[in-house]
């Protein structure tokens, strides 16, 4: 029985030891060569600071020295915690103060450094090394924290997604199975480490042997790049979000380069529109297409749907079903169990994916993961994910219909709209604000009241310094006043309106 996430790699290193594990940059790493990095690395956070289970964080560019260094943490007991180097100083300090720590790897002279302190190794008796690392990981459990990545929130500051390492075996075996994934999987890998998507990429390469390439940033910016990448490196295997596969086969990117070894093609992260679907399946007709959902605090994914020949068909693109081990629920709006189909409710779900909660914030984790209102399982823990959606009359599946609050998917990243609007709310000058998601051009939309002011202020750049750029709007439209509803909350339904009828806005 598997009690740790880290046991993939280890059972891998022994079986495929001098296998290339990772591609970055053109350079590549063993998995032999991985675990030993690893572990040295492990060995050295555990003689010098001497802590366990506590919070680390990974400042390091998407890169073979980052994993090197996610793998050390937990290998040393402790959790990694993925970091977007690029976000802005002040989001990142909220970060590091939700967490309570400031305990950083990074990199300095070219070497990992730690709290001030340099890391060489200058390990010789690797085997006794090794022995002890293991045997303090011993001590671990499987509803021990793996990891904790950052979401958005809606006060301003970032929540803690807690999972353990029970939830990611669970998630991995599911998806071992489920896909068929051997040690010929050649993975293209496109999400960030701070964006759940990765732990996919990441674990299925650790579990079965397969070789990960960590695409770059230019990679996937520009379309011949990553045609020639994908042709000459034969990738088969990846999991994108669906704008990015949208751009990629509205170019028919397979008509100018061989990518017929594109052979599982996953998507999740936002709703996958159904002209890109079909589009999708008509230019790799013989690919496996696979829609996943969920919100990072159910790790990774809880719901999914492999597609037929029927695509040409479909009048919209479901979820699908639950996952193994996995139910999804759905409460109205008192919280009451929603059984009937095809009616609209708040999708939830229960499983060993529901994460431990959000990371040292029991106010929050306490309104989003509730007990089980069902009969006779009110000792469970489920997740109101605060989709809504609704299972089908017509196949069974799982569709979803809307949102029920601001929170909104864009280009992967899930983000609060509250976030944005507490830094728009920072300037003097801005009285009120509001933020929507435009999801028929995806694009989000800034409303905001101000004083007198002779021009528009330079949003953009004085959110810079604030807000990661995914998360800044891309047009900002002043208005007199909000309208509100009877009850005196922002009119939503109004608001949205002006959208297609802006006034004084930069595009």
């Amino acid at each position: 029985m598997q009690n740790l996430a880290i046991e993939y790699l280890q059972s891998t290193k022994n079986k495929f030891p001098e296998k290339t594990a990772i591609v970055d940059e053109g350079q590549g790493i063993t998995f032999n060569q991985l675990w030993k990095n690893s572990l040295t690395l492990a060995y050295w956070i555990n003689t010098e600071f001497q802590i366990t289970n506590q919070p680390i964080c990974v400042g390091l560019p998407k890169s073979i020295d980052a994993v090197i260094a996610l793998l050390a943490i937990q290998m040393s007991g402790n959790i990694y915690v993925p970091l977007d180097i690029e976000t802005p100083l002040p989001r990142r300090n909220k970060i590091l103060e939700a967490l309570g720590s400031d305990r950083v790897i990074e990199h300095k002279a070219g070497k990992f450094n730690l709290a001030g302190k340099i890391f060489s190794s200058t390990y010789e008796d690797l085997p006794q090394i090794e022995k002890q690392v293991l045997n303090e990981l011993s001590e671990r459990k499987p509803d021990d924290p793996l990891y904790i990545i950052f979401t958005s929130g809606t006060t301003g500051t970032p929540k803690g997604v807690t999972i353990s390492n029970a939830s990611v075996i669970d998630y991995i075996d599911w998806a071992v199975d489920t896909y068929a994934i051997t040690e010929a999987e050649i993975i293209g890998n496109q999400a960030p480490l701070f964006f759940d998507n990765s732990v996919l990429d990441l674990y299925l390469t650790f579990a079965k042997g397969g070789t990960l390439h960590l695409l770059s940033k230019d990679v996937l910016r520009f379309p011949a790049d990553f045609g020639t990448y994908v042709s000459t490196h034969k990738i088969n295997f990846i999991f994108f979000v669906p704008s990015l596969l949208g751009n990629l086969v509205s170019l028919k990117l397979h008509e100018e380069y061989e990518l017929s070894c594109l052979k599982k093609i996953l998507f999740a992260g936002e709703a996958m529109p159904l002209n890109t679907l079909k589009l999708l399946k008509s230019s790799f007709p013989s690919a496996l297409l696979s829609n996943l959902y969920g919100p990072t605090e159910i790790t990774v994914d809880a719901i999914y749907w492999i597609f037929g020949e029927d695509i040409a068909n479909l009048k919209e693109v479901p979820l699908g079903k639950p996952c193994a081990n996995h139910r999804v629920l759905f409460l109205d709006e008192e919280e009451r169990p929603v059984s009937s189909p095809d009616e609209i409710a708040e999708i939830c779900i229960a499983g060993p994916g529901v994460a431990l909660g959000y990371w040292k914030d029991p106010q929050t984790t306490c309104d989003v993961f509730i007990f089980n209102p069902e009969s006779g399982k009110q000792d469970e823990i489920i997740y109101k994910t605060g989709d809504l959606g609704y299972q089908s009359s017509k196949d069974g599946l799982i569709y979803m219909s809307g949102r029920k609050d601001n929170q909104f998917k864009h280009n992967g990243y899930r983000i609060e709209a509250g976030e944005i609007e507490n830094a728009l709310n920072q300037f003097e000058f801005v009285l009120q604000s509001c933020v929507l998601y435009d999801f028929s051009r995806k694009r989000i939309m800034a409303f905001y009241s101000a004083g007198l002011l002779e021009s528009q202020p330079p949003f953009r750049s004085l959110l810079s310094g604030i807000l990661p750029q995914y998360m800044i709007p891309h047009s900002f439209h002043q208005i007199d006043r909000f309208p509100t509803t009877k009850n005196g909350k922002v009119d939503y339904k109004t608001l949205r309106e002006k959208i297609m009828r802006p006034k004084n806005a930069e595009n």
